[in-house]
C-alpha cells in the first residue's frame, strides 16, 4: 500500500503538479513512509508497547525514512540517467531494489521486541543459588 501511495504521489505530482522530480520524489517518499510507519504499528508489528511509540516514529524516520529517500532519490536519478526512462518507472525499480533492505533494518532495529529480562533473571537467581548450596 505505501508503494501504491508512493507511485500515485509521484505520479500526480510529476504529472499535475509540474513538481521537478527530485521534490517529487523527496514528498512521495515521505507520504509513504508515513504511511509505512502506521501500517507497521497497527499490523506487522501490533503488540508493542505504545508508550515507546514516538520513539519508534523517530528511530524509523531516522533510519528507515533516511534510507528509503537517499535510495530513492539516488537509485531513479542514476536509472533515469542510465535508461532514459521517465521518473515513475525508475522510481519503481527503485523501490524494488531497496525494499529488502529497508524490511530488514525494520525487523532487526526498529519493531523488535524487548529483550526477555525474565529468563535472563531465572538463570541469574538459579546460579546465584546453586553457588550458595
Amino acid at each position: 500500500m505505501g508503494f501504491a501511495l508512493q507511485t500515485m504521489t509521484l505520479w500526480l505530482l510529476v504529472r499535475w503538479a509540474g513538481v521537478n522530480a527530485s521534490v517529487a520524489i523527496t514528498l512521495a517518499v515521505l507520504a509513504a513512509v508515513s504511511h509505512n510507519f502506521a501500517w507497521h504499528e497497527t499490523v506487522t508489528w501490533p503488540n508493542l508497547p505504545a508508550e515507546r511509540r514516538f520513539r519508534r516514529w523517530l528511530y524509523f524516520q531516522f533510519s528507515t525514512g533516511a534510507i528509503s529517500l537517499l535510495t530513492n532519490l539516488g537509485i531513479t536519478m542514476i536509472v533515469m540517467t542510465a535508461t532514459g526512462l521517465s521518473v515513475v518507472p525508475s522510481n519503481v525499480i527503485a523501490v524494488v531494489l531497496a525494499s529488502a533492505a529497508s524490511f530488514w533494518i525494520n525487523d532487526r532495529v526498529i519493531f523488535r521486541p524487548a529483550p526477555a529480562l525474565t529468563k535472563s533473571l531465572d538463570a541469574s537467581s538459579m546460579s546465584q543459588g546453586n553457588r550458595m548450596s
